[in-house]
């Protein structure tokens, strides 16, 4: 598992209520090329304080290289940034 906190590129939808989800992500390869990866379905996602900050810590499964990958992000409410907490 590999503990990252690194910006990245998501696209997310959000709801009448206002509730976020995000359903692609950017992340970069071997070659360091950006490839993009639809968010098959999220494990969970809870409401957290970062540093004091308002965040929601999403965990997902994506398919990369023909495999189920999970991930873990992070939505900073107040900077609007998603964060890739840890891959594996």
């Amino acid at each position: 598992m590999k503990m990252l906190n690194m910006p990245v590129d998501v696209i997310a939808t959000f709801n009448v209520q206002g509730k976020i989800r995000p359903n692609y992500i950017r992340l970069e390869d071997e070659e360091h090329t950006l490839q993009t990866f639809k968010i098959e379905n999220i494990v969970f996602s809870r409401e957290e304080k970062y540093a004091g900050m308002p965040a929601i810590h999403f965990c997902c499964n994506i398919i990369r290289n023909g495999c189920a990958q999970l991930i873990h992000i992070k939505y900073h409410v107040k900077t609007h940034q998603w964060v890739l907490v840890r891959e594996g």
